[in-house]
């Protein structure tokens, strides 16, 4: 009787499947892309599915609009994470808890030294329009953000083009998050690149988790842990680990803030930032008309 309770306890045991969860790869574009995995992975312990999570990495050298597209199928990707937009919330499970607490919309430049004077000739939105052309990827919801608002844009569908295009003068800077751009300063060993000190942009620019519609069970499990997160302050810690609080204060201080509306939010989304400010570093000022 022994022997057969132990064989239906191991048959029962090899019965359980891992649930498979196809994950993008660590992307050196997004140094920050290892804090969204803990995120992910916090989120996921609080809210267990009825079987383990085995994890796949997928390679997603690709461009954001390809894979979101590919997470629509739910063939290759059932997680990607990004900025967000109307037409990005299409045909896709939406987490709407801003995973970055809005920091890609307070955005600064990298410029060359040789433009500092003339940016510090900038006193308003209209000189801004008038007298600086800002670099940005193709892709980008940011871009179309940008450009929304009256400003020159130029684009390039490869993010290292972009400070080549900086240096040849294409344009005068490179429009960054803010808690982004020293590291994305530092990989370019150019000292003739620098930070803008004189003025930032801001708008509505919260990052989401995006999940197939394939799989809303995982999007229920990830909202939910996610929401535990914020409750017991580990989503807070996380973030504290990531980044000084303190230095991202510091950076947006002195500096003329032009706010900027983002016509590119769903309704859901503008509300959601309507009714949590608390979910934001530096609360949006401004929504979509």
């Amino acid at each position: 009787m022994r022997y057969i309770l132990a064989l239906l306890f191991t048959l029962a045991c090899s019965s359980i499947r891992a649930e498979d969860l196809y994950v993008p790869r660590f992307n050196e574009r997004e140094p920050w892309t290892p804090y969204i995995v803990e995120l992910l992975t916090g989120a996921l312990a609080r809210a267990p599915g009825a079987t383990p999570d085995q994890w796949h990495w997928v390679e997603t050298r690709m461009t954001q609009d390809r894979a979101m597209a590919l997470l629509r199928t739910g063939k290759e990707l059932d997680v990607y994470w990004s900025m967000t937009s109307a037409p990005r919330e299409q045909g896709v499970l939406t987490v709407r808890i801003p995973l970055m607490k809005g920091l890609l919309g307070s955005r600064l430049m990298i410029i060359r030294k040789d433009a500092i004077d003339k940016f510090s000739q900038i006193n308003t939105l209209d000189d801004l329009k008038q007298h600086i052309a800002i670099g940005q990827g193709l892709d980008w919801p940011d871009t179309a953000i940008i450009h929304a608002a009256g400003l020159h844009v130029v684009t390039s569908s490869s993010y290292e083009t972009l400070f080549q295009m900086l240096r040849a003068k294409r344009f005068d800077g490179i429009a960054l998050g803010v808690n982004e751009i020293d590291d994305e300063l530092a990989k370019q060993h150019d000292p003739d690149l620098v930070i803008e000190q004189h003025i930032a942009l801001s708008y509505p620019a919260p990052v989401f988790f995006f999940i197939s519609p394939r799989n809303p069970a995982l999007a229920e499990r990830i909202e939910k842990g996610l929401q535990l997160m914020l409750k017991d302050g580990s989503f807070n810690a996380l973030f504290d680990k990531r980044w000084r609080k303190a230095q991202l204060v510091n950076q947006m201080k002195n500096r003329r803030v032009f706010q900027l509306p983002n016509p590119l939010l769903s309704p859901q989304t503008a509300d959601m930032i309507r009714q949590h400010p608390e979910y934001f570093l530096f609360p949006p000022e401004r929504q979509a008309r």
